[in-house]
């Protein structure tokens, strides 16, 4: 092997490329990925230790951007590339059902690389969009038949336990025929397979002396939880809303 095009390799130059090609580009949580990734050798024979698919979000937090793994994929054991010798790599993988959701700001992106020793890693970058979940669209659309609109969808670092230092907070304003008290209300859901865990912000309106001074403390925010399973999905929008109706009037 030519000893000059051996050490430019190590530093990128003529070194293995990377390309991933999905099948689509929007995935609901919980959907499979699949896709191929495909590695073009450089100048020289190389030894590849593993290609890997890493499942990122970025975020602001603070004013500061940061880049968070939700998911690392191995997609083959080590091999070796080739001069212009061209591989390919059929993978899939599910995406997590914790797995947050496409917002304004928020771009998630799978980036693949592959890992060689004393050289730079090429690597391969490639934006999706993540919708909910099924159950999740579901719920949401039975809140708004409860006279809700969904705002926005943000992240929250303090009030939630997660695998992740965060989760997504579904933001819903009353419109015009809303039977509730509350100034707003926000939603956190946790899908599973077969069921959601629902946990609700609920924001009362100050209209009376009492409801003032718990706006004025803080004391406004009431919380709730309940868990919508397949069995409810199955039966129907209506029903779905007016258990949401029951939850929240529970919690007020």
């Amino acid at each position: 092997m030519n000893f000059f095009r051996k050490s430019l390799t190590t530093f990128g130059v003529g070194s293995a490329k990377v390309d991933t090609r999905l099948e689509k580009s929007t995935y609901m949580q919980g959907e499979i990925v699949k896709g191929k990734v495909y590695v073009f050798g450089g100048q020289a024979e190389q030894f590849v230790d593993e290609i890997y698919l890493f499942l990122n979000v970025q975020y602001e937090l603070e004013g500061n951007l940061s880049e968070y793994m939700v998911e690392k994929v191995l997609i083959t054991e080590p091999f070796t590339i080739g001069p212009n010798e061209e591989r390919q790599f059929t993978f899939d993988f599910q995406l997590p059902y914790d797995c947050p959701v496409s917002t304004s700001g928020a771009p998630i992106y799978l980036r693949t690389g592959l890992d060689i020793k004393l050289a730079r890693d090429p690597q391969d970058v490639d934006g999706i969009e993540v919708l909910p979940h099924p159950f999740i669209d579901i719920i949401l659309e039975a809140i708004e038949s409860n006279n809700f609109r969904l705002s926005k969808v943000t992240f929250d670092f303090e009030h939630h336990f997660s695998r992740h230092p965060f989760v997504q907070m579904y933001h819903c304003v009353p419109t015009n025929g809303a039977e509730f008290n509350l100034d707003s209300a926000a939603f956190v859901f946790f899908a599973h397979q077969n069921e959601v865990e629902v946990i609700m912000h609920l924001d009362k309106k100050g209209d009376d002396l009492f409801s003032s001074m718990e706006e004025a403390f803080q004391l406004d925010e009431r919380l709730g939880r309940f868990i919508v399973q397949l069995e409810d999905i199955h039966q129907g929008k209506n029903f779905l809303a007016d258990r949401i109706k029951k939850e929240i009037l529970k919690n007020i």
